[in-house]
């Protein structure tokens, strides 16, 4: 008699990436995500923000429940400063560990604004 023993395939799921808007008050706009940032899904996240915060003087942009923060969450969050200079909006980044990790090593100087932990 033969056995034949199937290797156990491991999967990995990823944090669906969840995005939410909301206005404190006219100026003022507050961003949340939760889930993964990464490649795949980096520029939806710039996009959104950027549509969703055209109109406002301040952006509060909480990743604090981001579960996993690529090198491409980075870029964008680049993108979202330059952007935010340029048009004369202040913004704060408020960042989970996931985020902070990133940042660590992609933004030692912290040259991004970030929320005081």
């Amino acid at each position: 008699m033969t056995t034949m023993t199937t290797p156990l395939l491991t999967t990995t799921t990823r944090a669906e990436l969840k995005l939410s808007t909301e206005w404190p008050n006219s100026t003022v706009v507050r961003i949340r995500a939760s889930g993964d940032i990464d490649a795949s899904n980096s520029a939806e996240m710039l996009d959104y923000v950027l549509r969703r915060g055209a109109n406002c003087r301040s952006l509060i942009l909480d990743l604090s429940d981001v579960t996993f923060f690529g090198t491409a969450g980075f870029s964008a969050l680049q993108t979202i400063d330059v952007r935010s200079s340029r048009a004369s909006v202040s913004w704060m980044l408020v960042a989970g560990p996931a985020v902070s990790r990133v940042l660590s090593i992609c933004d030692p100087q912290r040259e991004l604004p970030r929320a005081v932990a």
